[in-house]
């Protein structure tokens, strides 16, 4: 049980730290915007091209964006085709619990297929898997047997995400409706297989690869949609530009900065968005940046690129394929489907929300599932039984 009066002191620590932030966090702001306009507009002759060989040239270990056109770019939205399909998926999953009466794990995948403009039904399902067998509730990392934990299930889900999007972007596709637009809520970076042994990591890549191959073929431009992120690439390359110290490593932060110059950690601590969320109008998207994280290496011609768009309430962060951001016309389609998907959904894509709630597995849902779980066993002829803890959760002593 929380204890919320030993939390409170705590709680107004934080609400008093919040307030103390706002004034702090504006001048931060107006430096990044002044930097942002200096790589655009400078008497100095200096422009975003030579921040981008900078970033190219860099060794430091922060995560820059590659740069391919001016930063204070703001593109206004085009009105989304009068006829267009779009496919949706989301996850949810009951994770493997080994103090319930059997090792398993489940993972239900929503699927949505919304059709505007020519009066079709849509399609609004969800596909359970059950996952029992020993090679699925364990993984081999060389001589190691590990059990399967919330991590990897959550790898497996995306992977599954990924393929029912492919499937059912493919099967509108072939039905006939020539602009499908295919949408999943998250990044379409696998930052999770960072630091994963090779060939756990490789066999999950080409899944991927598989299902990015055939709608790059059908030329099918594929979405990640980021809600409130985080992300600071393009702060860092301002961060780049701006730090003096020409080391790996920088100095600012260790005051071994020669008075004359100002530190890069004056727009230290900033995240992109709310940066972009200064100069980009509703509706309006940034430049198009390259993602550089290591995993993408493994990505062959699948680069992911990434953009801004400021849709009122917050700014999101959009990812796409390389070949997307390569094809105007894709990316006009991305940008205008969004931005429709958006004011359709009062504020987050309808069609995202569509999938979550096929999707989601619920506290009553997991019940069920493992009461009907346990009538299965029994009427087999099988041992059912909880462990000593999970028996204690059924049963408070106080």
């Amino acid at each position: 049980m929380l204890d919320l009066y030993s939390v409170k002191s705590q709680v107004d620590g934080m609400v008093a730290h919040r307030a103390s932030v706002p004034g702090s966090a504006a001048a931060r702001l107006s430096v990044a915007l002044e930097q942002l306009q200096r790589w655009d507009e400078n008497d100095n002759g200096e422009s975003w091209r030579d921040l981008a060989d900078a970033v190219v040239a860099s060794d430091r270990g922060w995560l820059l964006p590659g740069i391919a056109g001016a930063l204070m770019t703001a593109v206004k939205p085009q009105i989304a085709p009068p006829q267009l399909s779009v496919a949706a998926t989301d996850g949810s999953q009951i994770f493997p619990d080994r103090h319930e009466i059997s090792p398993c794990y489940l993972i239900n995948i929503g699927q949505v297929l919304l059709h505007y403009g020519t009066r079709e039904r849509p399609l609004l399902s969800s596909t359970p898997r059950l996952f029992y067998k020993e090679s699925d509730l364990y993984q081999v990392y060389g001589d190691r047997r590990v059990a399967v934990n919330r991590d990897l299930v959550g790898i497996r889900r995306d992977a599954l995400e990924l393929a029912d999007l492919n499937s059912i972007a493919a099967s509108s596709q072939d039905q006939g409706h020539l602009q499908t637009l295919a949408m999943c809520d998250g990044s379409l970076i696998a930052w999770d297989l960072e630091g994963r042994p090779r060939g756990f990591r490789q066999a999950y890549l080409n899944q991927m690869m598989v299902c990015l191959d055939n709608l790059r073929q059908r030329r099918i431009p594929l979405v990640g949609y980021i809600s409130r992120p985080g992300s600071n690439e393009v702060i860092n390359a301002l961060r780049l530009g701006m730090c003096p110290t020409p080391a790996v490593r920088c100095e600012c932060a260790d005051g071994e900065v020669a008075p004359d110059h100002e530190p890069c950690t004056r727009i230290e601590g900033l995240s992109d968005a709310h940066l972009m969320e200064r100069f980009l109008e509703p509706g309006e998207r940034s430049a198009v940046f390259a993602s550089r994280s290591p995993i993408l290496t493994e990505y062959g011609d699948h680069g992911v690129h990434f953009f801004y768009i400021n849709i009122g309430p917050e700014v999101i962060r959009v990812e796409i394929p390389r070949w997307v951001a390569e094809d105007e016309s894709s990316l006009e389609l991305v940008h205008s489907g969004v931005w429709d998907q958006v004011g359709k959904g009062a504020g987050y894509p309808g069609c995202l929300t569509e999938a979550h709630e096929r999707a989601v597995v619920r506290g009553r849902d997991r019940e069920a599932f493992f009461r009907f779980l346990k009538q299965s066993l029994v009427k087999s002829g099988l041992e059912v039984s909880l462990s000593r803890k999970g028996k204690s959760k059924l049963r408070p002593r106080v």
